[in-house]
């Protein structure tokens, strides 16, 4: 469930289980974000503190990106 999207978790197990995300990340990190060595295995708190993203605001904008696939998918 998108609720359960946190801080500790990984950017590759969001962008996997919500594609959507990606849309997130490459507006706050750049396009470059999924080549970067990291990506995939960082949390996103990292990825949040590299970037001088705030993670509360990332968070929300990642679970309202992952509510809209939830619909697509039960629709």
């Amino acid at each position: 469930m998108p609720e359960n999207i946190t801080g500790n978790m990984t950017t590759g197990e969001v962008t996997t289980r919500w594609p959507s995300t990606k849309a997130v990340f490459t507006k706050h990190f750049g396009s470059g974000c999924f080549t970067c060595p990291a990506f995939g295995g960082e949390p996103i708190s990292m990825a949040c503190t590299m970037h001088s993203t705030d993670l509360d605001m990332f968070l929300g904008e990642l679970k309202e990106a992952a509510r809209k696939d939830e619909q697509a998918k039960s629709a």
